[in-house]
C-alpha cells in the first residue's frame, strides 16, 4: 500500500474530529489498515477494538492513563481483541497507523453491555522506540535493528535500519505482519514504496525479502501472534 496515493477525508467520532485514510477496509475479510491525524485534543474516549490491534505512532505525542506510559513518535501500542484502552489524550502534529489483522470494529467503553465482552486476559503493552538501543543485524553488513516488544510476549515488533540494496528478509509471518517503511524506501512486489507505504503479509512461508531502495530504509516489521485468529 502506498499511502500518499489514498485521499484523506475529516470525519468525528463521539466529538472527536480528525483526518483519515482507509489504506486497507477490511472488508474482504482481509487486513484492516487506518492512519489517523487527530485534532488536538485532551482525552479520546475509552473503547476496544475486536481483533488485536497495532497502532503505530511516527509523528507527534500520545498521553495513556493507568500508568502505560507517554508516547513520543517513534512508539508502538498494542492490544489483544477486546482489550479496553483509553481515554487518551493526544497533541497536536499527531500522525499513526493502526494496524489490524481483519476488520477490527471499535466499540466505547461507555457502552455498558459491551464491558460484559471485555478479555480478561488480553496482553497491551507499550514502547518507544527511543528507550531501546540499536544492535547489529546478524548476516547483513551495516544494518541495525531495534527490538520493540520482549521475545516472549508473543506479537513482535522490531524496526529495522539498512543500506542502500539489502534484503531484508524475515520468518514466515503465520499469523500476519504489517512492514512498515518509516524511512527511505524499499521495492514491495516490484513497487518502490516510501513512508509511512507498508504490506501485509500472512504465508505459512517466508515473503519474499524487502529490499531497500538507493538512500537505504528503515522498516518497522509488526507481527501479529494466534490472537489475530480471535
Amino acid at each position: 500500500v502506498d499511502s500518499a496515493q489514498a485521499p484523506w477525508k475529516r470525519s468525528a467520532s463521539e466529538g472527536i474530529t480528525f483526518a483519515c485514510q482507509v489504506l486497507l477496509s477490511g472488508e474482504d475479510g482481509g487486513p484492516e489498515a487506518l492512519r489517523f491525524r487527530f485534532d488536538d485534543c485532551p482525552s479520546v474516549y475509552g473503547h476496544m477494538h475486536l481483533t488485536s490491534q497495532f497502532q503505530l505512532l511516527f509523528a507527534g505525542a500520545m498521553d495513556f492513563p493507568r500508568g502505560v506510559k507517554h508516547l513520543e513518535a517513534l512508539a508502538i501500542h498494542y492490544t489483544d481483541h477486546n482489550v479496553p484502552y483509553g481515554p487518551f489524550a493526544v497533541s497536536a502534529g499527531h500522525d499513526m497507523l493502526v494496524l489490524h489483522p481483519k476488520a477490527g470494529g471499535i466499540i466505547p467503553m461507555a457502552n455498558l453491555e459491551a464491558r460484559r465482552k471485555i478479555n480478561l486476559r488480553g496482553r497491551i503493552f507499550a514502547a518507544l522506540a527511543a528507550d531501546s538501543a540499536w544492535q547489529p543485524m546478524p548476516g547483513i553488513d551495516n544494518c541495525d535493528y531495534k527490538l520493540l516488544m520482549p521475545p516472549a510476549f508473543g506479537p513482535a515488533a522490531v524496526v529495522v535500519r539498512a543500506p542502500a540494496h539489502a534484503a531484508l528478509a524475515m520468518p514466515a509471518p503465520e499469523f500476519g505482519r504489517y512492514e512498515v517503511v518509516l524511512a527511505g524506501s524499499v521495492i514491495m512486489e516490484g513497487r518502490e514504496i516510501g513512508p509511512p507505504g507498508f504490506r501485509y503479509v500472512r504465508d505459512d512461508v517466508a515473503a519474499e525479502p524487502l529490499v531497500t531502495g538507493n538512500d537505504g530504509a528503515s522498516v518497522a516489521f509488526l507481527t501479529f501472534d494466534r490472537d489475530a485468529l480471535e
